[in-house]
């Protein structure tokens, strides 16, 4: 019985449908280097499990499993359904996480600098917004998130923190002063205070922050792939890199930058890639039209666009 049918006729995940979760949660860390849970430096079992159940334990876990219900029509339909719940999973737990850390950072960074200062009790914004201390922002930001990002990128005199795998601790990111120098760009852009998030989300876009390279043991993996021979394994992903390198060589820079957030709303998309509105919509319609004419008839298509969009998702160079 294959998981699909298994959750079909009890309505719940049984042993194959767990499986299947374990192996889709595998799968989707590695082609999307995803960092792993806190505590983990490896996507071990233990780790895959952990995820896997989180996947459907938290608030959205049973608007997930509706959906896959619903959506899927048959065992591939299923399996593509969960890679992208899966997939939207561990990319929402990156991002809080990143995000996290990020505004922890700012907040140390901007305590310290004399440029700013956070809204004084009795204004809009106060105890929670950041405004410049010559008093040029006053009141509230309510604008476009491109329009910081713009001004964040003609900040051009920066210094990037390189990330390096045997790293202790998270990089930083960028010195102290880049950082400051992109937030006051944004505050001058926005002409009003701004939440320590949404200069979050600026100096995200501007550092290209994203999940860092991660390391996945296959000898931790294999035990879940029982009857599968190891060289079938290793032609089948280089059969998928092939393909998304082969889409990628069809795309114009814009068009792979679009292409990593091509599953998400064009409103964001267009935050994301700096474009207007119009033109996002545009240019993801184009993309989905390439990778329909690239892919269409590719048996492993999804994986493929998958990992395409991984590797167009911008984020730091290693240090070498």
């Amino acid at each position: 019985m294959s998981a699909w049918e298994e959750l079909q006729r009890d309505g719940v995940f049984g042993t194959e449908a767990t499986v299947e979760l374990y192996r889709c949660v595998r799968a989707v860390a590695r082609a999307g280097n995803f960092p792993p849970p806190t505590g983990y430096q490896q996507w071990t079992l233990d780790a895959i499990e952990e995820t896997a159940h989180e996947v459907f334990a938290d608030a959205k876990g049973p608007q997930r499993l509706v959906e896959l219900a619903v959506k899927a029509h048959d065992g591939t339909s299923f399996r593509r359904l969960l890679e992208q719940v899966v997939r939207n999973f561990l990319r929402d737990r990156a991002r809080a996480t990143t995000k996290g850390r990020l505004i922890r950072r700012l907040r140390e960074v901007l305590d310290g600098d004399p440029r700013f200062r956070s809204v004084p009790d009795g204004q809009p914004g106060a105890g929670r917004n950041i405004e410049l201390a010559d008093g040029t922002t006053p009141g509230v930001w309510n604008g476009r998130m491109t329009d910081l990002v713009t001004a964040a990128y003609k900040v051009t005199d920066v210094t990037i923190v390189r990330w390096r795998p045997d790293a202790r601790r998270e990089s930083p990111v960028a010195d102290a002063d880049s950082l400051a120098n992109v937030c006051e760009a944004a505050l001058r852009a926005a002409g009003a205070s701004l939440a320590l998030a949404d200069l979050a989300d600026v100096v995200a876009a501007r550092f290209a922050v994203g999940p860092t390279p991660v390391v996945t043991p296959v000898d931790d993996i294999d035990p879940w792939l029982p009857g599968v021979d190891t060289i079938e394994v290793v032609q089948a992903e280089a059969e998928i890199r092939a393909g998304a390198e082969r889409l990628l060589a069809q795309l114009t820079k814009r068009e792979q930058l679009v292409l990593a957030y091509l599953d998400q709303p064009v409103r964001q998309i267009a935050d994301r890639t700096g474009l207007g509105k119009s033109v996002a919509a545009q240019v993801a319609a184009r993309v989905k039209e390439i990778a329909g004419q690239i892919l269409g008839a590719e048996p492993r298509r999804e994986d493929m666009l998958s990992l395409a969009q991984s590797l167009a998702t911008p984020r730091p160079y290693d240090e070498h």
